[in-house]
């Protein structure tokens, strides 16, 4: 899917068009030494930060296990350590991106894994994702991936890329999705996301 509105910068432009899991994973590789500068600097994502928060006003367990689900570098597994979480474990595509994300000191343990897949991970008692679902992969059809390594009663705390939402469906397919996994949604908001793009997130809510 071609973007109905073009980002700012080309870059970002090109992370969109990545629609394979093979095609994610070679974008990660090539791009792990500067992911952060890149993400912060020139798209202005906030979304991990603020997500962070919401989490911790959510989360009040500061020795829950939480699984941080497509960690990439570390970025949100530093703000949910500057929360007060101590016991984080993170997932994702990129072993590049991994080796970044463990040099942080946030992380108990990291592990390479594929979020469009089951994952052999957990119980949590509960899960973060940030900067992970919108354009996809992992799309909406794999939401319950994540909601499945909860522990009984824990939360999930996702956010969606708001362009990704817009542009890809997320309006008609996320209603069939939840009926479809019975997943329970407690909670969805609008949250900064991309400041310098100009572009929202939606911070979604789940509990087990």
């Amino acid at each position: 899917m071609s973007e109905k509105t073009p980002t700012k910068s080309p870059k970002l432009g090109n992370v969109y068009r990545t629609k394979t899991v093979d095609m994610q994973r070679e974008l990660y590789r090539d791009w792990a030494d500067t992911y952060e500068a890149d993400s912060v600097g020139e798209f202005g994502y906030v979304g991990f930060e603020t997500a962070a928060k919401e989490f911790a006003s959510r989360v009040a367990e500061k020795n829950a296990k939480v699984l941080d689900a497509g960690c990439g570098t570390g970025l949100s597994g530093v703000a949910l350590k500057n929360q007060g979480y101590a016991n984080l474990h993170g997932i994702d595509l990129s072993p590049e991106m991994l080796t970044k994300a463990e040099a942080t000191g946030a992380y108990q343990s990291v592990e390479v894994a594929d979020l469009t897949q089951a994952l052999q991970v957990g119980p949590f008692d509960a899960v973060f994702a940030s900067g992970v679902f919108g354009f996809g992969p992992p799309h909406p059809e794999h939401l319950g991936i994540l909601v499945n390594t909860l522990k009984s009663g824990g939360l999930a705390v996702l956010t969606v890329n708001g362009k990704g939402w817009d542009e890809c469906g997320w309006d008609e397919k996320f209603p069939k999705e939840l009926e479809k996994q019975s997943l329970n949604l407690v909670e969805q908001v609008e949250i900064p996301y991309l400041e310098i793009e100009e572009i929202r997130g939606i911070l979604l809510v789940f509990q087990a």
